[in-house]
């Protein structure tokens, strides 16, 4: 599938960004690496954001070629879904790093450890499911 390696360096780098983001998860709250913290706030939404379009450009339109029409479009508008809802998590946690960055978190230690770990586990889950995709010729 042409750009299929493309995808899959963009899966690898979203997936390094989960690992740094669980490192900070249970480095909280006696350790904070600013440095993981900045770098994860910097480039998760954008990597994200790659990621679902390249998935987008190359399974999404794998899917509607091999699925019959009907099952192919609630695929479709399900991994959409997933799309807009990571994407605005993504964000979410950026603003939270950040936060954390400049000292000025309202939430608990624990409703942070939380969110972080709900979204790179969804992230996983995600990344896991279109890739059994993919190497099913969806």
């Amino acid at each position: 599938m042409p750009g299929q390696d493309a995808l899959e360096e963009g899966y690898q780098s979203l997936l390094e960004l989960c690992d740094r983001l669980e490192a900070v998860a249970d480095s909280l709250p006696r350790r904070i690496d600013t440095a993981s913290c900045r770098e994860v706030a910097d480039k998760l939404p954008s990597t994200l954001l790659i990621v679902h379009r390249l998935e987008e450009e190359i399974l999404f339109p794998a899917i509607a070629a091999v699925r019959c029409q009907d099952d192919g479009q609630r695929l479709i508008e399900r991994l959409r879904d997933e799309h807009r809802h990571d994407g605005q998590s993504a964000e979410q946690v950026a603003r939270v790093l950040n936060e954390l960055l400049h000292g000025r978190s309202p939430h608990s230690w624990e409703a942070i450890g939380y969110m972080l770990r709900a979204f790179f586990e969804t992230v996983r889950r995600h990344v896991a499911t279109e890739r059994l995709l993919l190497a099913q010729r969806v």
